[in-house]
């Protein structure tokens, strides 16, 4: 059985959480508590040396990494959350890079500004609004007429938006996603998933 080393707030420990759920796959959960500073601590940094979570070990293999481990988790299990046509594959990665570096960096911002509550400067704030605004624009506009991200298949692509998006729809950065029908379309379908919803504790 898996073990996982995380945190149930966590966002990346979501995005495995819910590919284990959606994979079916078995698993234990073992609880890192930030409060007491464990993801710092040596027996925590002897599974993850950057002192993050997750961490998994499978039977001796340890792996670190979110969205690696989610990877490893669905090619285990049989892929069902990878398109195995070369051109969905492609565009598959290619959500995924978007989460990567033109969506999370900013959704995160209002993360830590009103979830987290660590002080963002304006200024920063200003540059997440406008990133964040731009970002949903481009999702809104390729989610039209389609179910997720690569057409009517649920890949990985949609389980690694899902943990950010949850947190900023308590944040104000909701109005900017709001504004746009094909992405919360898109979104109530990715969050009433029963493997996302037990990921996100609801």
């Amino acid at each position: 059985m898996i073990k996982v080393h995380g945190h149930p707030i966590s966002t990346c420990t979501r995005k495995v959480l819910c590919t284990l759920n959606e994979t079916n796959t078995p698993f234990e959960m073992l609880t890192v508590d930030f409060a007491t500073g464990a993801h710092k601590a040596p027996p925590h940094l002897a599974h993850q040396p950057f002192g993050q979570v997750p961490a998994i070990d499978d039977d001796g293999f340890e792996l670190y990494e979110s969205r690696a481990i989610a990877r490893y988790v669905d090619a285990k299990a049989g892929g069902k959350l990878t398109p195995t046509d070369p051109k969905q594959h492609a565009k598959m990665e290619q959500w995924i890079s978007v989460e990567t570096e033109n969506f999370r960096p900013h959704a995160m911002k209002f993360i830590y500004q009103h979830i987290f509550k660590r002080e963002q400067t304006p200024e920063t704030m200003e540059h997440a609004t406008k990133s964040l605004d731009l970002a949903c624009e481009v999702l809104d506009k390729d989610l039209a007429g389609k179910t997720f991200l690569v057409g009517d298949q649920f890949t990985l692509a949609d389980i690694f938006f899902a943990p950010y998006i949850e947190y900023v729809m308590n944040t104000p950065g909701k109005d900017i996603l709001s504004k746009r029908p094909n992405m919360m379309a898109w979104w109530n379908r990715v969050s009433e998933r029963p493997s996302w919803r037990k990921a996100a504790g609801r």
